[in-house]
């Protein structure tokens, strides 16, 4: 395991998150396969803390550098959004609106809306707790549009499965099946429309107790240090 670990930074050259991504799986599998106790291993976590401390040598500054979701500008995603069927457009509307988790939206059924009173309850894993999140008239508009043309019932799954003879089943499907259902529809991430929504909202002036009511965060602070980063596009206004 601790030749692996640093050829990956010496000969492999990978990048910071993907070295810890392989610790991660290979203390799993060890714990499991070899029934060994990593906390109890001292030297070994002590040769795995210098294997990582490789990443702060000047010569591997370049496998530190890690570049997150991106945000993309709304209103353009929004008119391509407008363009699709109404099933995909629905779903689409719903993640950029709510700012929410692959796990949330694949969670997600017609009994969780409001659609009078222009919201959604989405149970958030992470704070094992039910949010209410707020949908805009044309969200609203876009979901009852799906509802209606696939004759969808309060227990059915928003996000559901539809195959290619156009049949729809009420199921939860995986995160990562929704994943590539978002790749395919609109090329991006969960994470990109979760983005996107936040920096547009903070663009608009929103308070940070605005913006974590409609995305679910813990705090302002996970917000702000995860997600608020000074956009280019505020940056140009005073260039």
């Amino acid at each position: 395991m601790l030749d692996y670990l640093y050829q990956s930074v010496v000969d492999q050259r990978v990048k910071k998150n993907t070295w810890e991504k392989r610790l991660s799986a290979l203390k799993r599998y060890l714990t499991v396969q070899q029934d060994i106790d990593f906390a109890s291993e001292q030297k070994i976590l002590r040769d795995v803390s210098y294997i990582r401390s490789l990443y702060d040598d000047i010569e591997n500054k370049d496998l530190t550098r890690i570049k997150g979701k991106q945000r993309v500008e709304q209103e353009g995603l929004l008119q391509f959004i407008h363009t699709l069927p109404v099933r995909e457009k629905a779903i689409c509307l719903v993640n950029l609106v709510t700012a929410s988790r692959p796990s949330e939206m694949v969670a997600m059924k017609l009994q969780d809306f409001d659609l009078e009173g222009n919201a959604v309850a989405i149970y958030i894993q992470k704070q094992k707790n039910w949010f209410e999140k707020r949908l805009n008239p044309i969200t609203v508009k876009a979901v009852k549009d799906y509802q209606a043309a696939y004759r969808l019932k309060g227990d059915d799954y928003l996000v559901g499965r539809v195959y290619k003879n156009g049949k729809y089943e009420s199921t939860q499907v995986s995160t990562e099946a929704y994943r590539k259902f978002l790749h395919r529809t609109i090329g991006l991430t969960a994470y990109n429309l979760r983005k996107t929504q936040v920096s547009s909202m903070h663009e608009k002036r929103a308070d940070l107790l605005t913006i974590t009511k409609q995305t679910g965060h813990s705090s302002t602070q996970t917000l702000a240090e995860h997600y608020l980063n000074v956009s280019d596009k505020t940056v140009d206004k005073f260039l």
